[in-house]
């Protein structure tokens, strides 16, 4: 049976610096060393900020701040159960992370970005005097719905957010009959704008979907053509042909991997690295918020998007293309932070705290979070393979900055 859809035509507002300021920060991400998008679901509004050069003394160290909610709360003077994490980025240049956070007032929430670096040190980013331009659309979904009294359709406007050839991808929702929707707006921000609205098959649910929004998106190249890489909530991983996202257009995406229902992404990376034998390898990692992370080598993703679609899973840990899953969980957002780490927020499960913390790529873990063989006093290095893992050991300890627990 063929298909009808709908098509609907986009206006767009189009404002310099200072026009306006955020009224909510939903999701941030970096473009380039000096310009910072800033998604605002609440007034539709997409930002550019540009960003002042910064010296971080710091920008080689790993992350290692366990205390995060209480350095945070003690700089904005708010309750550190009075901060919520919206997204973070991380300056490519400078390395410092930038966090949006809303803080609760009498009067409701207010959205803040503030800035931290490897040593600890905070500052906040000006939304209102640092300069900047917007870009408005008018197909926001409704203010009125809210999801299981505490998630507002509207904030589901903006999803995620990647700049990629000059151009920004911004996942969503619209107000339209087939609400999945995916925003191409070129940069610098004129008129022109493509809302693609898009299909894809969920393999546990069974059914088609064109409303449930894309959770996360990263660009891969996979056979001399762009895709993008999708994550969906309950977990389809969809792959989008870059050259099908046209204003109007309805697409279906391929989905190519089941990563396990019950289950919200994050975030998804792609990096480079090397294993053991000094082999490079690029794959992309995808941070869960009830799963632990998930590794996929692009290679996979190659033959995934060269073959069908997946098809019912049923109530799947994992269908689709091969999957290596990583020890690390309970993540609430995660960036590649540079050649050697990957820069991950969590919230620690005895204490409480906000986390924010690295992991060294190809090992993705952290000594410092159990008591193994290799820690007991009377361990001695005595094969050549351990000898080996001792080399291993006394990196992630000098990472960890606890040079006093090196292997001898």
């Amino acid at each position: 049976m063929k298909k009808t859809f709908l098509t609907f035509v986009i206006t767009i507002t189009s404002v310099l610096a200072f026009a306006t300021n955020p009224q909510s920060v939903t999701v941030i991400k970096f473009g380039d060393d000096n310009t910072l998008f800033i998604g605002d679901s609440k007034s539709a509004t997409l930002y550019a900020y540009t960003v002042p050069n910064v010296d971080n003394s710091s920008a080689q160290k790993a992350y290692n701040i366990h205390d995060l909610s209480n350095k945070i709360s003690t700089f904005l003077k708010v309750n550190p159960l009075d901060l919520i994490v919206r997204d973070m980025s991380v300056n490519p240049k400078s390395k410092e992370a930038y966090i949006a956070i809303d803080t609760k007032s009498k009067n409701g929430y207010t959205s803040q970005i503030v800035v931290v670096n490897q040593d600890g040190k905070i500052r906040k980013f000006d939304l209102v005097s640092t300069k900047h331009t917007e870009i408005k659309i008018n197909d926001a979904p409704t203010k009125d719905i809210i999801f299981w009294d505490k998630t507002p359709m509207r904030s589901l406007t903006f999803t995620d957010i990647d700049f990629y050839k000059g151009k920004l991808y911004v996942s969503g929702m619209s107000n339209a009959e087939f609400s999945s929707a995916l925003r191409v707006i070129d940069y610098p921000f004129n008129s022109k704008i493509s809302t693609t609205s898009l299909e894809i098959y969920h393999a546990v649910h069974g059914q088609n979907e064109t409303r449930a929004p894309i959770q996360t998106l990263q660009f891969v190249n996979l056979n001399n053509v762009d895709y993008v890489l999708a994550a969906y909530t309950c977990t389809p991983l969809v792959l989008i042909p870059v050259k099908d996202l046209k204003n109007g257009a309805h697409i279906v995406g391929k989905t190519i991997a089941e990563m396990g229902y019950g289950n919200t992404p994050v975030d998804i990376i792609k990096f480079q690295s090397e294993d053991f034998d000094k082999k490079k390898y690029e794959g992309i990692i995808l941070a869960n918020r009830n799963r632990t992370a998930q590794f996929v080598n692009l290679d996979d993703l190659s033959i995934g998007s060269k073959t069908d679609g997946i098809g019912y899973a049923g109530m799947a840990e994992h269908a689709g293309i091969p999957i290596t899953n990583l020890p690390m969980t309970g993540l609430m957002q995660m960036e590649d932070q540079d050649d050697y780490h990957i820069l991950t927020m969590r919230r620690n499960d005895e204490t409480g705290s906000l986390e924010l913390i690295s992991f060294l790529k190809n090992l993705y873990l952290r000594l410092d979070e159990f008591v193994t063989e290799y820690d007991q006093p009377t361990y001695k290095y005595n094969d050549p393979n351990q000898i080996q893992m001792k080399g291993y050991q006394n990196m992630m300890i000098q990472d960890l900055g606890q040079d006093k627990f090196k292997k001898q």
